[in-house]
């Protein structure tokens, strides 16, 4: 266990990039912009994105090229911070890479399923290959889900999804992807975190991340109910199970309508009631995104501050992808204001 993990240096450090991160002011600025280029001409002038975009022409920028970007910016500070002090030597701080690896997967699952289209490589982050297991061009050859399986065989991928069953036409539920491949990483990280820090440390990380599989949970039984019409079985078969985790969450599955679930989740979750035409997601996340902030402020240990402090960033770049996507297609600026995740 390295001791230097819980240093002033490292939680001053995030400390400090968080108070460089996009505001409520920033966001309604980028909504007064109406094209792409205008949104990155004003990201470039930001402390926050300035690095980043400063050798980029605003004008010859698309969507897909600005998020990817971002997004590599936001993993670039992550592998920075990840080496301060060494924190990178402990498996656990592979969490991002591992994240990104999967997200990798899901899209080639899913262009698999929809006839190998191969659009799977245009959205390939270049920037994920220096530092992932997988050889993701490899991986990108296969043919069928099948052939997809046998190649992962020596990862730690193989086991999660060798237990999906292919359909008679080849393809594979998307959705039980994801959820092996989910509970699969947090079973593992959560091992990690219990091996690999002191026990102040390991008590705030692993609550954090109860929380946060518990807030997926919560999301998806929702929708599940209000969309697909799932019965308390049903909804239970598709949840991230895990020892010692969700047991409260049991009477939230039990509920009959999606009514008494927002009612349920008003009372002990979001502690707001739900409006009219509110979106769960946006009442969720935002009431996430608070116990981020606060864990960031309030914690003193650079695990769990570098671990609040990254979904911060995802946080960030979901409401910048949100905005770009209302401008593209014109919707209401006060309409993309409203759903933002922090407003």
């Amino acid at each position: 266990m390295l001791e230097s993990m819980s240093s002033n240096a490292t939680v001053a450090k995030i400390r400090a990039l968080h108070g460089r991160m996009l505001t409520e002011e920033n966001y309604r600025e980028m909504l007064a912009r109406r094209s792409v280029p205008e949104i990155t001409e004003y990201l470039s002038s930001t402390r926050r994105f300035g690095d980043a975009l400063k050798d980029i022409d605003p004008m010859t920028v698309h969507r897909g090229f600005l998020e990817t970007l971002l997004e590599k910016e936001n993993f670039d500070t992550y592998i920075r911070l990840c080496r301060f002090q060494q924190l990178d030597k402990l498996p656990f701080f592979d969490f991002l890479i591992s994240k990104s690896e999967i997200n990798c997967l899901l899209m080639l699952i899913n262009s698999i399923n929809s006839g190998l289209d191969r659009s799977y490589l245009d959205y390939l982050p270049g920037y994920i290959t220096n530092y992932s297991g997988l050889d993701l061009l490899e991986l990108s050859r296969a043919e069928s889900f099948t052939e997809l399986v046998k190649l992962l065989r020596t990862t730690k991928y193989y086991k999660p999804l060798v237990r999906v069953a292919l359909a008679e036409d080849g393809t594979v539920d998307y959705t039980e992807c994801e959820r092996q491949l989910r509970t699969s990483y947090y079973a593992r990280i959560l091992n990690q975190a219990e091996k690999s820090f002191s026990d102040e440390e390991k008590d705030e990380m692993i609550k954090m991340l109860k929380d946060e599989i518990n807030f997926l949970n919560m999301i998806n039984a929702y929708r599940m109910k209000a969309f697909f019409g799932f019965t308390p079985e049903q909804i239970k078969l598709h949840q991230i199970k895990l020892p010692g985790v969700g047991k409260k969450l049991d009477n939230y599955y039990e509920l009959d309508t999606p009514e008494q679930m927002l009612d349920w989740l008003s009372r002990n979750e979001a502690h707001q009631e739900f409006a009219d035409g509110t979106k769960i997601e946006v009442v969720m996340q935002r009431n996430k995104y608070k116990r981020l902030e606060h864990t960031l402020y309030r914690s003193f240990h650079a695990p769990v501050v570098l671990y609040a402090f990254t979904q911060l960033c995802d946080f960030e770049l979901s409401n910048i992808t949100h905005i770009i996507e209302g401008i593209r297609y014109g919707v209401d600026p006060v309409y993309i204001e409203n759903e933002l995740l922090v407003c």
